[in-house]
């Protein structure tokens, strides 16, 4: 079957454990940016359901993949999981109108076809946020299924709801209870052994995508009431960091041979993201998505020093759509790691960079593909812009900000860290055009033409990423998650690569067609769509195999037809 999709906005998923009582009047949907605007038909149910009938036989759901799974379940192969989109809504009703945002309940004499309400646990192709239900079973399934079987989790934003309905009219504090709420349901799913590295979303925010920058009271509100929401998963010696900015560090995983280990950062998206017209680009020497820019180079050089690779992990997916001009070449050149590698230590590898917002199972190449600003006053000894000498100095304002709000060792001799006046960041030099109306596009043709693009122009890819954008679990779609196989230390069957390489990931769906009708047991309400291996036949998932892949993908019919499906999850 087919998807009509425009990429304008994401959603996604999270569990919930505890109480979901609210006090205060929620509302779901985004301002009219979702993409999908038709509400399904009952044929187009019908049709689905036969497809997932389907899929109970189908090879997609794990077949052809025993010698996979024997590789996959080796003692040096560790897991995590993606979880993102949240988008939970205490005011869904089970028996609304798709229309009213699932909020409200028709009068039986205004409304005989039950097809076009609300299920208990969410209403694909509406314009609905997450009910409870869907929360509180979600939680339940990967605490039983998942919790003794990971070593860290990414929740990567966006679990306060849309604010698209007018008699619910969103405010900050309702959007830290729904905080409060999902990590509450991490905390009850994974419980307190196991990292979960939380992220701002342009919906974790009030109002919808507007974030001032760093020392702005509103700024300042938003993190403080955001850390104390998530309950203690920014760590301590991060808080001023994430105060400051809405960014912080922290360790996941330790390799158990060799040393090192894997470190996240959780980057904040809505300093680069275009939409946010309170920044702007990356040009002005104050700006904030600069100064995070100069964060991440700086804990590269530290993770070089220590000895450990990172992950990234962030909301809005990196790409000349989402950021700023100046911001999305500062980040592709940061992440490729063209910084001069100092005295005899190799740079750290960045294994993954993981995002959400687009609902859709998607990835794409990043890599530096354009100088951004002249000149560069490069020499042959270093190849750095200017911008990439200036943050790196220890001396001016980065300086300040690595020893005054940055540095864990600075932060334990005081108690609270002084971070720059507020000013009207809407001044700041502003390197992007006139935002647009979204113009509805073909999403997956977009990502194609972006393959061919950095194949024809990189050949040798020398210092490319790939960023990988996991669906939601907000049924917008249908509820799904990303479970990710890395490599803790080298054995026998992965020789060649290096600990911290991604080897493959799964993605599980609920089939809420049936669901709604029947609640299955807990442990299956979530099943196996598919193994990245089994459809595509990829050993690894480093940017060589990546590149491999979409060679064979822009030459193959039938795999780009089966890579749309699986792009909106509809086979």
């Amino acid at each position: 079957m087919s998807s009509t999709y425009n990429n304008s906005e994401s959603t996604a998923l999270l569990s919930s454990g505890s109480s979901c009582s609210r006090r205060s009047r929620l509302a779901s949907c985004s301002r009219g940016v979702w993409a999908v605007t038709a509400i399904a038909t009952l044929a187009t149910l019908a049709v689905i359901a036969m497809a997932w009938a389907m899929l109970a036989t189908n090879d997609l759901n794990g077949g052809g993949g025993d010698k996979g799974d024997r590789r996959l379940n080796s003692t040096s192969v560790g897991r995590f999981i993606h979880i993102t989109d949240l988008h939970v809504d205490p005011n869904y009703k089970d028996g609304a109108t798709a229309y009213s945002q699932c909020h409200r309940v028709p009068k039986t004499s205004d409304h005989s076809d039950d097809s076009s309400l609300t299920g208990r646990f969410g209403r694909p192709n509406a314009k609905c946020d997450s009910p409870v239900a869907l929360i509180n079973t979600t939680s339940a399934y990967l605490r039983r299924q998942w919790s003794q079987k990971v070593d860290f989790v990414a929740w990567t934003g966006d679990s306060g709801r849309h604010d698209g309905d007018a008699e619910f009219p969103r405010t900050l504090d309702e959007i830290i209870e729904q905080n409060a709420i999902a990590a509450q349901s991490l905390r009850h799913a994974f419980g307190s052994h196991i990292p979960i590295v939380p992220n701002v979303g342009n919906n974790d925010v009030s109002p919808h995508n507007e974030l001032p920058g760093p020392g702005h009271k509103r700024a300042r509100r938003t993190f403080r009431q955001l850390a104390h929401a998530w309950g203690g998963l920014v760590p301590d010696d991060q808080l001023a960091t994430f105060h400051y900015g809405g960014y912080f560090a922290r360790d996941l995983a330790d390799y158990p041979q060799g040393g090192g280990g894997l470190t996240a950062l959780s980057v904040n998206t809505m300093y680069w993201y275009r939409a946010n017209a309170k920044v702007g680009g990356c040009k002005a020497k104050d700006s904030p998505g600069l100064a995070q820019l100069a964060w991440i180079r700086w804990q590269i050089r530290r993770a070089r020093e220590r000895g450990r690779d990172l992950v990234i992990l962030g909301h809005v997916a990196p790409n000349q759509d989402n950021y700023r001009p100046s911001c999305y070449h500062g980040y592709m050149r940061t992440v490729a790691q063209i910084v001069p590698p100092p005295g005899p230590h190799s740079p750290p590898i960045i294994h993954a960079q993981l995002f959400g917002h687009s609902n859709v199972d998607a990835w794409a190449f990043v890599g530096p593909d354009a100088d951004w600003a002249s000149p560069t006053n490069n020499t042959a000894s270093d190849s750095r812009l200017w911008w990439e000498r200036q943050v790196d100095e220890e001396e001016g304002r980065f300086g300040e900000l690595i020893h005054g709000v940055w540095s864990e060792e600075e932060q334990s001799m005081r108690s609270e860290t002084t971070v720059p006046d507020e000013r009207d960041w809407a001044t700041m030099e502003d390197d992007s055009p006139p935002v647009r109306p979204a113009v509805p596009g073909d999403f997956v043709e977009t990502l194609l033409r972006e393959y061919e693009r950095v194949i024809m122009q990189t050949p040798r890819h020398p210092r490319l990423g790939v960023t990988t954008i996991s669906p939601s679990v907000i049924p917008k779609l249908l509820p799904a998650f990303r479970v990710f196989h890395y490599l803790r230390h080298t054995d026998s069957a992965w020789r060649h690569l290096p600990p911290g390489t991604l080897l493959d990931y799964d993605v599980y769906t609920a089939n809420l067609y049936s669901h709604n009708k029947k609640a299955p047991p807990v442990d299956g309400f979530y099943q196996r769509l598919y193994r990245f291996s089994d459809v595509y036949g990829i050993n690894d998932l480093s940017v060589d195999s990546y590149v491999r892949w979409a060679r064979r993908l822009l030459t193959s019919k039938s795999m780009r037809k089966r890579f749309r499906a699986l792009t909106f999850l509809d086979m």
